[in-house]
């Protein structure tokens, strides 16, 4: 223990403790990476069986859409039940797609009971749900039965933060609520489903007695212990196919265990916000990374340090130590420095945790509990004999005479010039990808999405029957009187999110638009409210009010539309003036639509969909239980905070429309690229730290050079050497490293960095200048560290060198 005691002592110099916080720091950044990386892989890993239950989905690629939609119908999965591969099937469908089916219900209601009177508020993520839901979620019900609630028409099951909200208890079984004059008791309070899951409800409803059309929603399906997938998924597009016309043959049906909607889920549909896989995988490489340099980092300071007490080891040797004592002094050493490591690491994990999850938008959580001390324990073990084995191996076996020498130099041998390469081409590998992703980002950020984001708001959570009713659109009148307020629109969509299909139509030409055609809902001043870029025609404008949809008694519809620009050329029309005025039909709907206006291609959605043709309608609704939007332009003098108060007061007090939620529509844009934020946020942070890891492995390592090299330094002095050239003379050898390290990181990085723009349906080109100035930077990083600490050198009179010689 007091050899141990002496060797650590001779190493605490500055640099020593620079090596041990940097140290501690990487190591932090690897726990923290793998709680990332564990939490992201274990969304709805509690729930039963689920090795055994998967989501249904449609693969819509063929038609244009880069998304797999999971919003499938309930009747296909129940038609297999019969089937051995096929357990049981779950139904949970969104409220307001029962509207599909003209149920009352919708998410509107009033208190009934003295303590509330008639006060109206807005249930949230209301689902109808099979009343064998228990057996594939796991909910904690604190109150009530939840099979009796999903077993007896309307029952409501409310989550704990839902009836906290409305009515200030979880004690709420047996309170009622009334919506459009029909009671509703709560039977059941379940605790918030945790954050680890994709779903997300707070209101479960049992599904109505009698539906007049199978609803169209969230399909679980529960199958037999190894079952072939692939098979299944081929047995639901045959009962799939036979509700649907002929251009849905080319679709594919998927079946996704529930473990993967989380990572794997790529609708706006979803019911949260999915994560990426790619980050996933991305956290994992650089766990891999950082360990690496901190690993490289001990190794080389642990060789160091042999220079550093050259003397007292060969004093060791002669006075009888053998090589086996050496080594175990070198591994307890290393364990004993690993292990405090590891504790000030925990510290720097505890502190930053917080700081990390706001980063990353996480909900990573760091317990110091009886299986985190024991994991710290391994790891101090583990790290500890991996970082103390090679430097122990060097000077068990190093000759007494080698060590006596003034300066000894074997650290900076191969292997070490080898770890001193791949730190410096990682920190450029790290370089040029987080530049070609902030580069990506900046341009999707920017690009023409054929809509405008800028000074404009939206509007959510706003009831279609006072959007898309000719009569009952004061709303947006009411909210285009505000101030800063240029002009507003209603859509059924959020475009920076998702497409709805819509209605293929017969042009007069006889060309359908293949696929579907999806058809945004609006009212008037959508050209101007959302910044299409208007190419032949006119807007809707409240100058035409005939272009208002309209059913006649003998239920033929008519409708005005502006189409794309890709639409029009998808048809066979070379000239976007010759189709207005154009009559579109489609006779199985018994619906005429006359082009009053040509816009150019929008984009819907993030830059990894394809541009898909689609049309503008004017208030043509398909979901009159649902829910849309007003897109509002505004001034650029606007206050967007004054805004986002008074609207949702305005319509509270005038409209009685509640729960109303107000954004950017440049933020909500911002959310497609979410998970790619995350990508270039950890980047970032790694870049710094593998930079900070760099700097420090070489101010050790040139530090022990410069020592070594002092003396012959001194005379190149007196014989007549500037500091210049002393400098160059030192620097040169790091710079061939750096030079080495740029062949293999190079083309790595733009290997990786190509294959994720390709993911991107529009995207840069891979600049050239990225590459050539990370190679400037790491070389110019490595010469100021090396040339800082040989001009120190250099400047040191011969004389103080030279007079023990």
């Amino acid at each position: 223990m007091e050899q141990l005691i002496i060797s650590i002592r001779t190493k605490a110099t500055r640099l020593f403790w620079l090596h041990f916080v940097s140290y501690s720091a990487g190591l932090a950044a690897v726990i923290l990476l793998a709680l990332f990386v564990k939490y992201e892989l274990s969304y709805d890993s509690n729930q039963p069986d689920k090795q055994q239950v998967y989501r249904a989905h449609v693969d819509f690629t063929s038609f244009g859409f880069d998304t797999l939609m999971p919003m499938r119908d309930l009747a296909v999965a129940k038609a297999l039940l019969n089937d051995t591969d096929v357990e049981d099937v779950l139904g949970l469908i969104p409220a307001e797609f029962m509207g599909y089916v003209g149920h009352h219900f919708n998410t509107e209601v009033s208190h009934v009971g003295a303590n509330n009177g008639d006060t109206k508020v807005k249930l949230k993520n209301v689902y109808f749900a099979s009343s064998n839901l228990s057996r594939f979620i796991n909910l904690d019900v604190i109150r009530g039965d939840i099979n009796e609630v999903l077993n007896t028409p309307n029952q409501l099951a409310i989550s704990e933060s839902e009836a906290i909200r409305l009515f200030s208890d979880i004690d709420v079984i047996g309170e009622r609520l009334t919506a459009e004059e029909q009671n509703y008791t709560i039977g059941a309070v379940f605790k918030d489903l945790p954050a680890q899951t994709h779903f997300a409800f707070d209101v479960l409803i049992a599904f109505p007695t009698t539906l007049e059309k199978q609803p169209h929603g969230y399909v679980y399906i529960k199958t037999a212990v190894d079952t072939n997938i692939e098979e299944l998924e081929a047995k639901l597009f045959e009962q799939y196919l036979k509700t649907k016309s002929a251009e849905h043959k080319t679709v594919q049906y998927k079946l996704i265990n529930i473990t993967d909607i989380y990572l794997k889920g790529r609708s706006t549909y979803e019911m949260k916000a999915p994560g990426s896989i790619t980050a996933v995988a991305i956290a994992s490489g650089l766990i891999f990374i950082i360990f690496l340099q901190i690993t490289c980092n001990f190794i080389n300071f642990n060789l160091v340090s042999v220079g550093m007490t050259a003397k007292q080891i060969a004093i060791k040797k002669a006075i009888g130590a053998s090589r086996g004592q050496l080594f175990r002094l070198f591994i307890v050493e290393s364990i004993v420095l690993t292990g405090f490591a590891v504790v000030l690491s925990l510290a720097f994990v505890e502190l930053s945790h917080v700081y990390f999850n706001q980063l990353v938008e996480s909900h990573i959580s760091f317990v110091l509990d009886k299986s985190m001390v024991w994991m710290a324990i391994l790891i101090t073990c583990v790290i500890g004999l991996f970082n103390g084995v090679y430097a122990g191996l060097v000077v068990a076996n190093v000759d007494v005479k080698l060590l006596v020498r003034t300066h000894y130099q074997y650290h900076l041998g191969l292997f070490v010039k080898g770890i001193l390469s791949f730190q410096a081409g990682l920190a450029t590998f790290i370089f040029i990808v987080f530049v070609i992703a902030q580069l990506q980002l900046e341009f999707v950020a920017n690009m023409d999405v054929g809509y405008q984001t800028k000074n404009r708001l939206i509007v959510k959570n706003i009831p279609t029957t006072q959007l898309f009713d000719e009569n009952n659109t004061r709303a947006i009148s009411a909210i285009s009187k505000l101030p800063g307020v240029i002009s507003a629109t209603a859509t059924d969509i959020n475009l920076t999110e998702q497409v709805r299909g819509g209605v293929q139509l017969t042009w007069p030409n006889g060309q359908v638009v293949d696929g579907v055609a999806p058809s945004v809902v609006t009212s008037f001043d959508v050209v101007t409210a959302l910044g299409l870029k208007l190419l032949a025609g006119r807007g809707f404008s409240r100058d035409f009010q005939s272009d208002w949809f309209e059913k006649q008694a003998d239920g033929s519809e008519h409708v005005a539309l502006i189409v794309t620009e890709s639409m029009v050329s998808l048809a066979g029309y070379e000239s976007v003036q010759q189709v207005i005025g154009m009559t579109l039909s489609n006779a199985e709907a018994n619906l005429s639509a006359t082009i009053v206006g040509v816009v150019a291609d929008v984009k819907v959605g993030s830059a990894k969909h394809k541009m898909t043709p689609l049309s503008f309608n004017l208030g043509r609704n398909y979901l009159p239980n649902g829910y849309g939007n007003i897109v509002i332009k505004l001034s650029d003098d606007a206050s967007f905070t004054d805004l986002k108060t008074q609207i949702p007061a305005l319509l509270k007090s005038r409209f009685a429309i509640f729960d109303t939620e107000v954004s950017r529509f440049d933020d909500d844009y911002a959310k497609n690229y979410k998970n790619e934020h995350r990508i270039t946020t950890l980047s970032k942070w790694l870049l710094i730290l593998s930079t900070s890891l760099t700097v420090i492995s070489l101010a050790v390592l040139v530090s022990q050079t410069v020592l070594s090299q002092q003396k012959e330094l001194a005379i190149k002095k007196v014989l007549g050497a500037t500091a210049a050239q002393l400098v160059t003379a030192v620097s040169v050898s790091y710079l061939k490293l750096v030079s080495l390290s740029l062949v293999v990181s190079i083309p790595l990085a733009y290997w990786l960095t190509n294959n994720w723009l390709s993911s991107f349906n529009d995207r840069i080109g891979q600049p050239i200048w990225v590459y050539g100035l990370s190679a400037l930077v790491v070389a110019a990083i490595t010469w100021l560290t090396v040339a800082s600490l040989a001009f120190k050198a250099a400047s040191t009179r011969p004389s103080l060198v030279l007079r023990n010689e």
